[in-house]
């Protein structure tokens, strides 16, 4: 390693220390105080985001309240000063637990003059929930989450991966909220007790859904003192004429790989991946380019529940359960067979029965396409394993197919993100994961980034999200590995380069950490949602080299 990064980690800034408590009264001063005073409530004089009134909240009397992991955030000291430059003075600042900043805000919101609507009406309510929806999808979230909670109903949103505050309720009008979205939503299933897991629907014809937004997901779970969580997953509309996967964030070795998947119509193609990690998008673009590359001269039998591909030309089945009690998978399963299909795709393999229909109908010559639990590539096999798929039938020397693992990452906004040595005066990462980066890129802390607190062109520091992948080939040498158990030697022989003998695979760990190091993505998430930059100096120190170079490559340095 170089002489740079060496000196430059000696330069390291400390941490900045965390101030007192300045006005311990401060609560006794601000609770007879009308709602007006609180300048930041919402339609206040003061405007702040719904995530900002997790972290503070400023009196008229000139105390501000912050929560304390929030003191010295950058996001914190911008609202001050707005307020500061409104003409309001901030005289005393406060830390105070998150809970009670919270606490404040659904107290005003039940002092405001909408409070007192009689919300207990159906209608009202479903106008709400169409309220809130609407200001989800305009903030492009993947989920809203309801959850009801002894003093308050939090109701907080996920977007680009990372969850944020959007609105307050007391606990009556958070419950009336779950209510009435399971009143409206269809496929739900036979239990319908508030003490029992739920799941249902909300489709266009509940009137319910903003523009631009075709499904909702309901999972609702019954919580400890007999409370409750409902989590709403947005499905967005696509268009099916965009067939290509480039501008997910795929490398060129991933988009090659799914390509040679894509020209076959026999074998078992498989993608995995956590929830929300972008599995339907590319497993729809993927077969809309397939039926276009193949001049729709094949058949396609798609079995899903609830449907979710938009696949012009398919024939699309929703696995209902069957009257006779049959696994509404396993009856599309069967009947697709007599269907005349060259291609079947599946929703998911959730279960043993599928799992074997599946491996049947590859072995009469069709191809399947389907999305699977499993934390890896190679993981995607122990998972079939694991669901009883019998070994020879899945090392068999002539069978075809491939593997693709996916996750989200978010893509840092350039105007607003930080560079190592700030976010490490602001606390934002430790010393020990700043100076591996450094190590691992061989760069200064001025040339490493990390997400920023947000600005007028992002939304919390980011952009959108972007693909990390991996993609395996199944080829006879990997399958006949697969049967004798030698698992490390799989994944040895996929990571060595092809000019040894291997087949120079890239781990999705690689290709995170490419992203990281050309200022993409930030390392925090990396280490949070696929492994830990020391993982990768272990296990892939071979490839080292390759990920500086791939670096470069994408700042375009060469």
């Amino acid at each position: 390693m170089s002489d740079a990064p060496q000196h430059a980690a000696q330069q390291l800034p400390a941490v900045r220390p965390r101030s007192e408590l300045t006005v311990v009264e401060a609560i006794r001063q601000i609770e007879g105080l009308p709602r007006s005073a609180l300048l930041t409530r919402p339609g206040g004089e003061v405007t702040i985001s719904a995530e900002d009134r997790r972290m503070v909240a400023i009196y008229s009397n000139g105390i501000a309240l912050v929560s304390s992991p929030d003191r010295w955030s950058g996001r914190v000291k911008s609202i001050l000063n707005l307020a500061r430059n409104a003409g309001h003075a901030v005289s005393d600042i406060v830390e105070v637990e998150t809970a009670k900043i919270i606490e404040i805000y659904t107290r005003a919101h039940e002092e405001g003059e909408d409070s007192g609507r009689a919300l207990s009406d159906g209608v009202a309510r479903q106008k709400e929930l169409a309220g809130l929806l609407a200001e989800a999808a305009s903030m492009g979230a993947s989920d809203i989450h309801i959850r009801v909670l002894r003093l308050n109903t939090e109701i907080r949103v996920r977007v680009h991966g990372r969850m944020a505050d959007l609105a307050y309720r007391n606990p009556e009008d958070g419950t009336a909220l779950i209510k009435a979205a399971i009143a409206v939503s269809s496929d739900q299933g036979s239990v319908s007790s508030d003490l029992s897991f739920q799941q249902g629907a909300l489709t266009p014809g509940s009137g319910l859904l903003p523009r631009g937004v075709e499904l909702v997901r309901l999972q609702y779970s019954p919580t400890s003192e007999n409370r409750a969580a409902l989590v709403m997953r947005l499905k967005y509309r696509s268009d099916p004429n965009d067939t290509e996967i480039d501008s997910l964030g795929y490398a060129e070795h991933h988009i090659r790989d799914i390509a040679v998947m894509r020209r076959r119509t026999n074998g078992i193609y498989l993608l995995s991946g956590k929830v929300s990690s972008g599995k339907s998008t590319t497993l729809q673009k993927t077969l809309n380019k397939m039926l276009i590359e193949k001049d729709r001269e094949i058949s396609m039998y798609i079995i899903e529940e609830p449907k979710e591909l938009d696949i012009p030309g398919a024939i699309q089945v929703v696995a209902k359960p069957q009257p006779d009690g049959k696994d509404g998978f396993s009856a599309g399963m069967e009947g697709s067979l007599r269907s005349d299909p060259n291609v079947i795709v599946l929703g998911e393999i959730r279960n043993e029965r599928i799992a074997t229909l599946a491996m049947e109908v590859i072995g009469s010559g069709h191809a399947v396409w389907s999305t699977i639990h499993a934390g890896s590539a190679f993981g995607i096999l122990d998972r079939l394993l694991d669901l009883n798929v019998h070994i020879k039938d899945l090392t068999r020397p002539d069978l075809k197919g491939g593997l693709i693992y996916q996750r989200l990452c978010g893509v840092m906004c350039q105007t607003c993100r930080r560079t190592l040595h700030d976010a490490l005066k602001d606390r934002k990462i430790s010393h020990d994961l700043a100076k591996g980066a450094m190590r691992l890129f061989e760069r200064s802390p001025e040339e490493i980034h990390l997400r920023g607190d947000g600005c007028k062109n992002c939304r919390g520091g980011l952009t959108g999200r972007t693909v990390v992948a991996e993609t395996v080939e199944l080829t006879p040498e990997l399958l006949k590995l697969l049967e004798q158990g030698r698992r490390q030697e799989m994944r040895d022989h996929w990571v060595k380069p092809t000019e040894q003998g291997g087949m120079g695979g890239l781990p999705v760990l690689h290709h995170a950490l490419v992203k990281v190091g050309a200022g993409l993505c930030d390392l925090n998430e990396v280490e949070e949602e696929v492994d830990l930059l020391s993982v990768y100096e272990r296990d892939f120190k071979e490839l080292i080299p390759r990920l500086r170079a791939d670096v470069a490559a994408m700042r375009g340095e060469r």
